[in-house]
């Protein structure tokens, strides 16, 4: 099971790498759908018109989950964030990036500003209509999503399920969050105040106490479970 960042929702025979099912989990208009090979069909867009998902995807480096309690795959994902696509000129320079071309995130409003794709200033001046992060728990079934925890700020945290049908995430916006891994409900939060969250959490066990920790900008956080 992988959740793209093309958008797509892969389901593939684990001994084989058969494709078995393909899905879109965001908003995407960069293809018409997949072949029975799970190969996109797709639609460029016309020069000026907007792509989604965007230069960063509908997802990306973030560790999703999967939990055999619940059946569900979990993703962190940026949602409703499209950009516009130019080539140009590029001479390529030994160590440095290639690209071919550029982009330009797209603005919810002419002229608005936008969400930053890599790191976020200390004050957030834009609006979540131009792109924002959210939890989305996917059955593979199918394909369809299950439930979505929409969070204002984008996010770049992975994700954490536990036996206990609890799910674990962050945020940008500097909160660690604890859901219920069956509805997506959210059941407690804890604020690192003004850093993000751009890292997966984890879980160990000392002395029969079960703990989860994470990392807020340099800070590294440590929670008991009751």
């Amino acid at each position: 099971m992988l959740a793209n960042r093309n958008g797509f929702f892969y389901v593939l025979d684990r001994a084989t790498g058969k494709f078995l099912l393909g899905k879109p989990f965001v908003k995407q208009n960069w293809t018409s759908g997949l072949d029975d090979n799970g190969r996109p069909i797709q639609t460029p867009q016309p020069p000026g018109a907007t792509t989604w998902p965007g230069q960063q995807g509908g997802t990306n480096w973030f560790s999703p989950s999967y939990s055999p309690r619940t059946g569900l795959f979990y993703v962190s994902a940026w949602e409703d964030m499209g950009g516009v696509y130019r080539s140009q000129e590029s001479v390529y320079k030994p160590g440095g990036n290639f690209m071919g071309g550029g982009y330009r995130t797209t603005p919810a409003v002419p002229d608005a500003p936008v969400p930053p794709n890599i790191r976020r200033p200390a004050m957030n001046n834009w609006t979540d209509a131009a792109g924002h992060g959210a939890v989305i728990a996917i059955d593979p079934a199918t394909g369809e999503r299950k439930w979505t925890f929409p969070m204002y700020d984008l996010t770049d945290s992975g994700v954490l399920t536990t036996a206990s049908d609890l799910l674990f995430t962050g945020g940008r916006d500097g909160y660690f969050q604890a859901l219920d891994a069956r509805t997506g409900a959210l059941l407690w939060k804890s604020s690192f105040g003004p850093v993000q969250m751009l890292s997966g959490p984890i879980s160990y066990e000392v002395e029969g106490k079960q703990y989860v920790a994470t990392i807020g900008g340099n800070v590294l956080a440590a929670y008991a479970l009751r």
